[in-house]
């Protein structure tokens, strides 16, 4: 990606040749780089400055160069990671070798080309890397002032070596072909060594020209194309190979009795999705006709769709309020789910109302429910209407207890000798509600039967559960 053309203006100013040396401080700089230059940009910035520094036509003056190896520590020094984190580490290190054939050997290494440079290039670096009390004193300022310091007469080389380490060990971690690479420009070996740039011109030719070449070369994205070896292999034979031939780069054989193609992998299923999204709606709301159709025809075509719409136990007292008839067709679906007695436990324990028990009569005439969670429905059911304190909503639930009740009776779901005494004091203790009446009569019919041994069957009948008010 190609630098902006503000962030070139400010890399070029930054690297006038006239008055790069001595018009700002390193501090100066810092603090314009900073404000102008966004933190996500530092690395397309940085590769822009390490493609000047490999080409020395393009930048040198010592100045200049100490203002890009500034900027490489300047753009990563509030990281809390190590110097040898920095993308531009390996750059430090070509700069601290000496001019011998240990730099070659180690800029071919590190992939880095940097022209040679002078003895206060390098300790500029060094004392950067290093991070010592100095480096306060390089800020206040201008790289013509360091170049006139005096050098140290001592040779410290402390942390090179260890940096070196540190960044190879990095470096190993990336594919050998990343490793591999040459940037893609390269200056002309014969304008360097003949001199042209400097006999055509005079140097204010040369710095007007070299000002042209960086815009162009910048505002493109050159400076991130590299040269680099492409990994290649032998067409591989049509016929299969025996065991005397040569073992290509191919997969190895398997056994294809061991895998199955799922040809519905990574096909994204609408009707799924169509199908949750009304479920969702089912416990915001009651559904339309239309909508509650639909769920109910998907839930008949695929008897599994019930596990892939999203509904848990948690959720089922919503659902038992807003759409009974889907949370019937639901539940009968879910019979042979490990998870149903987590259901029904959340069926007993919601709040009694018509839909419950309208839920519980239909599923006790579709499928054969645990008596004990029938009994414990039933007295809960008793229980609440004893409790209930407003006496117009008291009627109304002994009504629908008693035709709730009555329709398990009838349907032989319940065996009334196990619920006698409950559902008689009931009666008893409503007897002034015809519904309740009618219930104790009917139990009390079932009592005489039983005892003149009367096993005549009775067909099971779904009784709506409905109670007029009084």
């Amino acid at each position: 990606m190609s630098l902006s053309s503000k962030d070139i203006n400010l890399i070029l100013n930054f690297l006038n040749e006239d008055t790069c040396g001595s018009s700002l401080t390193f501090e100066q700089i810092s603090a314009q780089f900073q404000h102008n230059i966004s933190t996500s940009d530092y690395l397309r910035v940085g590769n822009a400055l390490v493609l000047l520094l490999q080409n020395r036509d393009l930048v040198p003056t010592p100045q200049q160069r100490l203002i890009i190896l500034f900027l490489f520590n300047d753009m990563y020094k509030s990281e809390p990671q190590s110097i040898h984190m920095n993308p531009f580490a390996p750059v430090f290190i070509s700069i601290l070798q000496n001019n011998n054939g240990e730099n070659l050997s180690t800029q071919k290494h590190f992939h880095w080309f940097i022209s040679p440079v002078t003895q206060h290039e390098r300790w500029f670096v060094k004392t950067l890397i290093n991070n010592n009390n100095n480096v306060k004193e390089f800020l206040k300022k201008t790289p013509n002032q360091i170049l006139q310091t005096g050098l140290p007469t001592t040779k410290d080389d402390s942390g090179k070596d260890e940096l070196k380490e540190k960044i190879q060990e990095r470096l190993q971690q990336l594919p050998v072909l990343v490793q591999c690479h040459l940037p893609a420009v390269i200056d002309d070996p014969e304008v360097n060594y003949y001199g042209f740039d400097t006999l055509i011109g005079g140097p204010r030719h040369r710095s007007n020209d070299s000002r042209q070449t960086i815009e162009r070369l910048l505002s493109n994205n050159a400076m991130e194309q590299t040269i680099h070896p492409e990994f290649l292999r032998l067409v591989p034979p049509l016929h299969e190979c025996t065991i005397d031939e040569l073992v290509w780069l191919s997969p190895i054989d398997y056994d294809s009795s061991l895998f199955t193609w799922d040809s519905t992998l990574c096909i994204s299923n609408t009707i799924n999705h169509e199908i949750r999204q009304l479920m969702d709606k089912a416990y915001q709301g009651a559904l339309n006709l239309q909508q509650q159709q639909k769920l109910l025809d998907e839930l008949d075509n695929d008897p599994n769709l019930v596990y892939h719409i999203g509904l848990v136990p948690s959720k089922l007292p919503i659902l038992v309020e807003n759409s009974p008839l889907i949370s019937i067709q639901c539940l009968l679906k879910l019979i042979s789910s490990n998870q149903m007695t987590e259901y029904l436990s959340s069926l007993l324990n919601m709040d009694m109302s018509l839909h419950s028990m309208e839920v519980v009569n239909r599923l006790s005439t579709s499928m054969e429910l645990p008596q004990e969670f029938l009994h414990l429905y039933i007295s809960t059911c008793i229980k609440t209407c004893e409790e209930t304190k407003d006496k117009y909503l008291q009627n109304r639930f002994v009504r629908l207890v008693s035709v709730f009740i009555q329709s398990l009776i009838r349907n032989k779901v319940i065996d009334i000798r196990d619920l006698f005494l409950d559902i008689q004091g009931f009666c008893i203790n409503f007897r002034h509600i015809k519904e309740a009446g009618a219930l104790f009569q009917l139990v009390k019919s079932y009592e005489l039967r039983n005892n003149n041994n009367d096993t005549t069957p009775t067909a099971m009948i779904s009784t709506p559960l409905t109670a007029n008010d009084e």
